[in-house]
C-alpha cells in the first residue's frame, strides 16, 4: 500500500507539473496602444513565455493566465515574462503593474511561486495581491496590497518580508552608500483599482485578512 501511495503521489505531481508548464495566458483587455514582441497586440492574443509587452502613454493592458491570475499593466510599462515558464515570474523593466494571483503552480512550503524583478529589487510571492512601480532606475515602489511578499535586493543585498491585509508600502532605493528600504505612503493605486482588477477574474478582495 505504501508503494502504491508513493506511485500515486508521483503521478499527481507529474500531472500538476504538466498542467502548469503549459500556461494558458491571453490578453483580455486593451485600452490605447499595446505591443507584444514589437508588434501591435490585440484582445485575445496568446502570451507565450518570454513575451515582452509594452503599453504606450495613456494605454493599459490586462493579461490573465491560468484563469485566476491577472496582470494589469499601467501606461508606459514594459514587462518581460519568464522565458521558460510564464507563470513563474517576469521582469518589470519600466512602468507599473498590479497583480492578483489566485491560481499559481503548486510549490513547496518554502518555495515562492511567482517573482517580479526590477532594476533594484525582486519581489516573490506565493499568491497575493500587490502593486509595483519602477519610479526610476534607482527606485522601486512596492505595495503588499492584500497578502505577503518576500523582498530582496536585485543581487541579494537585503531581505525583507511584507504582509498586510490592507496595504503595506515600501520604496527600495539604490544610492552610492548601498541599498535601502524605507516606508512609503500609499501611491499610484487605490482600493477601487485593486478591486476592479480582481473582479476581472471573478475574485473579491477581503481587506480584513491577509491573503496567502
Amino acid at each position: 500500500m505504501r508503494r502504491v501511495t508513493g506511485v500515486l503521489a508521483l503521478i499527481l505531481l507529474a500531472c500538476c507539473a504538466t498542467a502548469f508548464s503549459a500556461d494558458k495566458a491571453n490578453i483580455v483587455y486593451i485600452e490605447g496602444d499595446v505591443s507584444m514582441n514589437g508588434s501591435a497586440a490585440a484582445v485575445g492574443d496568446s502570451v507565450l513565455p518570454g513575451a515582452v509587452l509594452t503599453t504606450a502613454k495613456d494605454s493599459i493592458c490586462q493579461i490573465v493566465f491560468n484563469s485566476k491570475n491577472i496582470v494589469h499593466m499601467a501606461a508606459g510599462t514594459t514587462l518581460r515574462f519568464d522565458a521558460k515558464v510564464l507563470s513563474r515570474g517576469a521582469t518589470l523593466q519600466k512602468g507599473a503593474i498590479a497583480m492578483v494571483l489566485r491560481n499559481l503552480a503548486p510549490a513547496s512550503e518554502d518555495e515562492l511561486r511567482f517573482s517580479i524583478r526590477t532594476s533594484t529589487a525582486v519581489a516573490g510571492v506565493r499568491g497575493t495581491c500587490f502593486f509595483m512601480e519602477v519610479e526610476d532606475e534607482n527606485n522601486t515602489y512596492i505595495c503588499a496590497c492584500n497578502g505577503s511578499i518576500h523582498l530582496e535586493g536585485d543581487a541579494g543585498q537585503f531581505t525583507r518580508n511584507l504582509a498586510s491585509s490592507h496595504h503595506q508600502e515600501v520604496r527600495v532605493t539604490r544610492s552610492a552608500s548601498g541599498m535601502s528600504v524605507n516606508t512609503a505612503p500609499l501611491l499610484y493605486h487605490t482600493d477601487g483599482d485593486v478591486e476592479a482588477i480582481a473582479a476581472r477574474i471573478g475574485e473579491k478582495i477581503d481587506w480584513t485578512r491577509i491573503d496567502r
